[in-house]
């Protein structure tokens, strides 16, 4: 790569006078978070300073030894330099992968009067002013939204108003409910759409803000906090009318639609859009559109169920690591256009509540599964020939699209008939006509007159050469302009054959006469030929990379710059028409919009069935009911991710719930044994049946649930301040505000981050309420073994357990899941198989015995189990009193003293008749 070099006696092109006013400015820049890092552009290349520049150091050349220093000590700063390459793609790392903010200053003073001020700047929901280095040249799968939350009151109760701006589809979703003081409802709606960043009023000290900020850090949304002044609706309604697209026949005023008495909701927006600066922009004009989000249309998520399940890659890394896939995501995305790459991120985030259109989505992925021919067709062909249609409507409105995006779409569009017509001849379900083939048809008709201008002005030919120019017949000076530009392109097609003989090589063989738009033309040769250039002066070698050698002789470079030339006067001198076509191209950006959202459609669709045929077992359908049916039978149910790693051979398990026979399942069994691993993957089969997948299972029949919740894990949360416990607390808190009968539930090992005493009462009181007052479907997994008597208190409850075969100290864990309690614990078994030291482990087996000592008591005087707990906690009660008073007493006293004192403690606690202590005294 290409490094940046200095004059002598400079540092980041300023004399020693410069790099002083530089200093003096750049230390009274505003503080900033560690997460803004602030670039400065020197036009021919980028720099960082201070802290930016060590971690950019880091980040880009993976030391800090790339910086060096300017000033003299000890007030020197650090810097470092960037060339357009690498800035570039630390943007993209910093915007898409770490989500941190960028601030890009430029000087508009001279070297002497330097005037340092923002050119542009960028967050990971604001990418508007960094588009074209993020998209410019690649397309990049991402959705880039950014929410506000805007806190009221109504009576006792929170209201919260949400606003999210999507801003490559332009829409405006709000929201305004009451929440409660966890806000598990926001948490629902942050996790269904994965915004990038959040707008909070400033208020460091006040306890929502604090609960909202902490919400937002969980689900990795980056938080922002603006004035409050920015939250106002004083002009919020004329912006609106500026920026909405009004529909053919709608009052063009933003004050009569009914999103717009949303107060809270309508505060949120106004943010949004001062933000976002989006009246500034002359291409936001007329191009937004509002609607209400839908939050009863998708199953309720917590956050803990998207890390517990494994739905998302975990922040900053890949889809696949070694090989394996991380994720279910990454697992189900074998899109094949950046819209299908975005949309499925949306609808692992957005499982459906409602059947008939859960039908319609497996109707469409059975009629791919079944249709090889239709599946390989549209995963190796059709969809490979789908450019970024979202992002190239957005630069059309933008006007600030091309020649170029404008032969995309065309070539888009030469192609979707083909589409059309494969998709129409599989003769397949209905779901796929009224989803994909009509609206295709429809608006590829509406392209019609597009194509047509498009044949009728620009120049198709010249593209062949990556030439985008409009036909020279609009012009005299463009007709002769274009005979210039034959004429050098025939000299230098001549050319070839020259160089051909004077290399002894074969023409258009081994050696080919190639251009681009940035390069122009050149001659390549593979990298095995490359010798044959060197020490030969006549050719010049400019680039080598993987496809081959580069090069060019003096003739060739002459023809070259002067056609280079030539084209670029063509260009200029055709502005006036280009500006006509990208105005009259403009014009179709919501066909555009339509067949961008409907193909996205199509390839997430296609992905899903892909999948379901290349898995190690065959995904099948499976069969969904209505809620009020209450079944979810899986049988022989596996974890996709597990399942696709190497040599691993799953062993599958079924899972059976009925209403009202068998919802709660307590899973009992040893570490390692495989517990964990079954609640997840019957999570991930009724997870992925709700957002239109197939499932890993052999058979699957579903009611819809409304939620899908989970507690999974033992998680520290230390940099937030957050231990074990409390994390537990909270996401536990969460499950029981919100699940409802219909809703799915999975607890793995609750209370463990507390005393024994203490996590069991906790534990068991929880499974207890979701037996008998949720009715939800639950795997509850734990090692505390006496919730599993709750089996005997409610007849919905049922015990199971994870197998082991033990052989003298050996044990062998079989991850089969069977009716009935776990009869042993493992821990000294798993203790041996990772070699303690043998002391170890015979001392663990001596304190085993003597801790089990008392846990098993049986006594009598009882006639319900919990009059059984009650009964023993009073018990303990009583000893931890007797306990305490004797730590009390005078140890300076005689023997007999003590003695008779402690007698007279044990009398007055004999005196209270418990069952449970004569039951230990007896065994004693």
């Amino acid at each position: 790569m290409t490094e940046v070099t200095e004059p002598k006696g400079t540092k980041f092109g300023m004399d020693a006078q410069a790099q002083q006013i530089f200093m003096r400015i750049f230390k009274a820049l505003p503080a900033k978070p560690n997460t803004t890092i602030r670039l400065f552009n020197r036009v021919e290349y980028y720099s960082a300073h201070g802290e930016d520049a060590i971690f950019v150091a880091n980040e880009v050349f993976k030391t800090t030894s790339a910086c060096k220093s300017m000033g003299v000590a000890p007030n020197e700063i650090d810097g470092v330099i960037l060339n357009k390459a690498r800035f570039e793609s630390l943007v993209k790392e910093l915007l898409l992968v770490k989500q941190y903010r960028v601030e890009v200053y430029i000087n508009k003073g001279t070297s002497k009067n330097q005037d340092w001020t923002v050119e542009y700047k960028g967050s990971p929901g604001n990418l508007t002013q960094f588009e074209e280095i993020l998209f410019g040249n690649t397309d990049i799968a991402v959705r880039a939204s950014i929410m506000a939350v805007k806190l009221g009151t109504e009576g006792k109760s929170k209201v919260v108003g949400v606003s999210v701006m999507d801003t490559v589809t332009t829409t405006i979703f709000i929201s305004e409910f009451a929440d409660d003081d966890s806000f598990s409802d926001l948490e629902a709606l942050v996790v269904t759409n994965a915004p990038k960043e959040c707008l909070v009023i400033e208020g460091g000290g006040n306890k929502d803000f604090q609960s909202v900020k902490r919400l937002m850090e969980r689900n990795d949304v980056l938080v922002t906090s603006r004035k409050k002044g920015d939250f106002s609706t004083d002009s919020l309604i004329q912006d609106l009318n500026s920026l909405l697209k009004f529909k053919k026949g709608q009052q063009e005023n933003a004050q009569a639609l009914p999103e717009t008495s949303l107060e809270q909701a309508m505060s949120a927006t106004a943010a949004l859009i001062k933000y976002l600066d989006l009246t500034s922009d002359a291409s936001s004009i007329g191009q937004f559109s509002v609607k209400q989000l839908e939050r009863s249309r998708y199953l309720k998520l917590d956050a803990a169920v998207i890390k517990a399940l494994n739905i998302d890659p975990p922040p900053g890394s890949s889809t696949i690591v070694g090989g394996a896939v991380t994720s279910v995501l990454g697992l189900l995305d074998k899109c094949r256009t950046p819209q299908g790459h975005r949309l499925i991120a949306q609808w692992v985030r957005q499982p459906l509540k409602d059947l008939a259109l859960i039908k319609e989505r497996h109707d469409i992925v059975e009629q791919l599964v079944k249709d090889s021919d239709l599946r390989s067709a549209l995963s190796e062909d059709h969809l490979r020939r789908i450019p970024d249609l979202e992002q190239l409507s957005k630069k059309l409105t933008r006007k600030n699209a091309g020649l170029q995006d404008c032969y995309k779409v065309y070539m888009c569009m030469l192609n979707l008939p083909v589409l059309i017509a494969r998709l129409t001849e599989a003769d397949g379900c209905s779901a796929m006509k009224a989803m994909i083939i009509e609206p295709l048809r429809e608006a590829t008709n509406d392209m019609d007159k597009f194509q047509q201008m498009v044949e009728q002005t620009i120049d198709l030919e010249a593209t062949d050469t990556g030439d985008f120019l409009v036909k020279s017949d609009f012009d005299e000076e463009l007709k002769e302009l274009r005979q210039t530009m034959e004429k050098l392109k025939s000299k230098i097609e001549n050319l070839l054959n020259k160089v051909a003989d004077d290399l002894n090589m074969d023409a258009g063989k081994n050696i080919k006469l190639e251009s681009t738009q940035q390069q122009g033309f050149y001659f390549r040769i593979s990298l095995k030929d490359e010798p044959i250039l060197r020490n030969n002066k006549t050719y010049e070698v400019f680039e080598s990379i993987k496809a081959g050698v580069k090069f060019r002789n003096d003739k060739l470079t002459e023809l070259n710059d002067d056609y280079i030339a030539t084209r670029e006067r063509y260009e200029k001198q055709q502005q006036s028409v280009v500006t006509e076509i990208m105005t009259i191209t403009a014009g179709y950006s919501n066909p555009i919009k339509v067949i961008a959202s409907t193909i996205a459609i199509l390839d997430v669709l296609t992905s899903f069935a892909v999948t379901a045929i290349q898995a190690q077992t065959t995904f099948v359908r499976p069969e969904m009911l209505d809620s009020e049916t209450g079944v979810i039978n899986i049988e022989q149910a596996r974890h996709p991710c597990l399942e696709a790693q190497p040599d691993v051979h799953f062993i599958a398990n079924d899972a059976k719930f009925k209403r009202d026979e068998s919802q709660f399942f307590i899973i009992t069994g040893p570490n390692m044994g495989g517990k964990s691993t079954y609640m997840k993957s019957i999570g991930v089969c009724v997870f992925m049946a709700h957002i239109g997948s197939f499932v890993p299972c052999d058979k699957a029949s579903i009611s819809v649930i409304d939620c899908l919740l989970a507690r999974v894990g033992a998680d520290d949360s230390q940099a937030k301040g957050v231990s074990t416990f409390m994390m537990e607390m909270v996401e536990t808190a969460t499950i029981l505000r919100t699940a409802t009968c219909n809703s799915l539930i999975i607890i793995d090992e609750l209370g463990r981050g507390t005393s024994t005493y203490d996590g069991r009462g906790v534990a068991w009181s929880i499974a207890e309420y979701i037996a008998k007052k949720i009715k939800a479907y639950c795997l509850f997994a734990t090692h505390f073994h006496e919730i599993t008597r709750l089996a005997e208190e409610v007849p919905t409850v049922k015990n199971y357990h994870v197998t082991a075969l033990v052989e003298k100290d050996n044990v062998t864990f079989l991850y089969s899941v069977k009716p009935g309690i776990c009869d042993q614990s493992f821990g000294i078994h798993v203790a041996k198989m990772v070699e303690f030291p043998e002391e170890i482990i015979e001392f663990a087996r001596a304190k085993q015995i003597e801790l089990e000592d008392g846990e098993n008591i049986e006594f009598e005087g009882y006639n319900s189990a919990d009059e059984k707990r009650k009964i023993k906690a009073e018990g303990e009660k009583l000893i931890a009193g007797f306990i305490a008073k004797c730590k009390t007493l005078d140890e300076s006293l005689p023997e007999d003293d003590l003695k008779k004192q402690i007698e007279t403690y044990k009398s007055e606690v004999l005196e209270k008749k418990n069952p449970y202590i004569a039951a230990l005294l007896t065994s004693a």
